[in-house]
C-alpha cells in the first residue's frame, strides 16, 4: 500500500490511513535469537571484525 502525503496532509488523516495499512511483519520472531548474557555492543564489534 502506498499513501502519498504533502506539506499539507493533516496528521490525523495520515494517523487514520497509518491504522488501515496491515502489519505483516512484527519483531516477535527475533525475540532470544542473541545469547544471553552477552554485552549488545562487544556483539557489534565481533560481527562486524571482517576487516581485521
Amino acid at each position: 500500500m502506498v499513501i502519498e502525503i504533502n506539506k499539507n496532509t493533516n496528521p490525523e488523516v495520515l494517523r487514520e490511513l497509518l491504522k488501515q495499512t496491515p502489519r505483516k511483519n512484527t519483531l516477535r520472531k527475533f525475540v532470544g535469537k542473541l545469547k544471553r548474557g552477552l554485552d549488545g555492543l562487544d556483539y557489534q564489534k565481533e560481527a562486524r571484525n571482517d576487516w581485521d
